[in-house]
């Protein structure tokens, strides 16, 4: 992590000093005092529950040799001058975040930045799968994709840092370009547009319009948008908001897709400008986000060959298309993609495991409910629901949670088994103790976090071992 010196987060932050200032080369700037090590300089956050500025005598306890505050706090709490190096701001927030744009621009890396309705996390993966043998690159840790997390991002920054690349994601208007003035990218990349969020946005156009918010920080002369041509108002939106360079990326650009065999999973190959591509996912939408990644890396200046190389050895995050064998079950094997969902991502993901799976394998979808959909939470379920029913290689299913009630309602016609629960207890149980076996099974995982479907396999495990010690003889 980058050390500041207070004459530096003075200047960059536009604060005021407001206690006695003590020479000091370097902090740390730090927001959690649980974390906070002797000599850091603590910037207090807030949130809808919690005040940092509650915590300043704690960090000067543990050893901090400043603080912002904000301004209007401090002029309410006289006493605090008894603290060095005190900077009064507007809001610690934007302190930060125009620190973190400080620093960015001090390491001066090439910014790509990212975001899309879904595929966010695996396409910064896939970036930086793609270019860190090529340069000395540096990347958003997880998904820490909001005002907080690009910050840290930012000021992970090392001298010597080339390429950075940045995730950004959103719960309304006017907060990724809020990220895009901070991180001032130099190619902005948007994977697509769906119904993430739309409770909130209340139309795919309004979705359209905050994802282009990641232009704002693009230099208007030289920064490149890169765009999803196959998704909805992108193209139509992007020429009214941004007069800039602009490009854009097709699955049709990809030439004979088809899955392939790799380390006992199934993959996806397919042919972009003549250069073969092999990716350890599978799917058509792992296409898609790979010839983003492929044009945002030729934007970057790298030869297509060198980024095929590097995205051979993508590895998925946790929860994302996460494969591994089911203990205690004969062939049984686990595919945990339940990070999050979408009904754009879900539909894809599932296309995708079915297209990959084992045909000597059973197909097991154990589907979570769908979040952030507000009024259109029913007819996106229910929609699914009733695609579900009409696929043919699916041999159960199981849904969880108060919106999948809709899913499993919708498809009460398929052939196939259909279960519904109302908790993870009731579903672990009905997987461990039903009528459909697991043994040769596949069984593929996809919710939203809120219902912990990560937590099946090692619930499921347990359950086998003492159901067959309750029936030993």
């Amino acid at each position: 992590m980058s050390t500041f010196s207070f004459e530096t987060l003075l200047n960059a932050s536009g604060g005021q000093s407001f206690s006695t200032p003590t020479a000091f080369e370097s902090a740390r700037l730090w927001t959690d005092t649980r974390t906070l090590q002797a000599g850091d300089f603590f910037l207090p956050l807030s949130g809808e529950n919690f005040d940092g500025h509650d915590y300043l005598q704690t960090a000067f306890t543990n050893g901090a040799i400043g603080a912002f505050v904000q301004i209007e706090k401090a002029k309410d709490h006289p006493e605090w001058q008894q603290f060095p190096n005190l900077i009064t701001v507007p809001d610690p927030l934007e302190a930060y975040l125009a620190v973190a744009r400080h620093h960015r621009e001090t390491i001066n890396p090439l910014v790509i930045a990212v975001t899309g309705s879904s595929g966010k996390t695996t396409t910064k993966e896939m970036l930086y799968a793609a270019i860190a043998p090529l340069k000395t690159t540096v990347k958003t840790e997880k998904n820490f994709n909001n005002e907080v997390g690009v910050c840290q991002t930012l000021l992970a920054l090392e001298p010597g840092t080339e390429v950075l690349i940045v995730e950004m994601g959103m719960r309304g208007l006017r907060q990724i370009s809020i990220l895009s003035e901070a991180a001032r990218p130099d190619i902005a990349l948007i994977m697509n547009i769906g119904p993430a969020h739309i409770g909130m946005l209340g139309s795919l156009e309004n979705i359209a319009r905050a994802k282009l918010e990641i232009a704002e920080g693009l230099n208007p002369e030289l920064g490149l948008l890169i765009l999803h041509g196959d998704s909805p108002h992108l193209s139509e939106l992007a020429p009214t908001l941004w007069s800039g360079r602009t490009d854009y990326f097709s699955l049709n650009e990809a030439q004979d897709i088809q899955p392939y065999p790799i380390n006992g999973v199934t993959g996806v190959q397919f042919t972009y400008a003549g250069v073969p591509v092999e990716l350890p996912v599978p799917g058509n939408h792992m296409v898609a986000n790979a010839l983003g990644v492929l044009k945002a890396g030729q934007a970057a200046g790298f030869s297509l060959p060198d980024l095929a190389r590097g995205l051979a050895g993508f590895v998925p995050e946790k929860g994302r298309w996460e494969r591994t064998p089911l203990p205690g079950y004969d062939n049984a094997w686990i595919i945990n993609d339940a990070y999050n969902a979408n009904p754009d991502s879900a539909k894809a993901s599932i296309q995708a495991f079915l297209s990959s799976a084992n045909r000597e394998q059973r197909h097991i979808l154990v589907l979570g409910g769908m979040k952030e959909l507000g009024d259109f939470t029913r007819n996106y379920h229910e929609t699914l629901g009733l695609w579900l029913a009409g696929q043919p290689r699916i041999d159960a299913l199981f849904t969880v949670g108060e919106e999948a009630r809709w899913i499993a309602e919708a498809a009460q016609n398929a052939p196939f088994p259909v279960r519904y629960a109302e908790t993870l207890d009731h579903l672990i149980q009905q997987l461990a103790h039903g009528s459909i076996p697991l043994e040769d099974a596949v069984i593929y995982l996809k919710g939203s976090r809120a219902y912990r479907l990560d937590e099946i396999p090692a619930a499921l495990s347990p359950l086998k071992t003492s159901s067959e010690t309750a029936v030993s003889p």
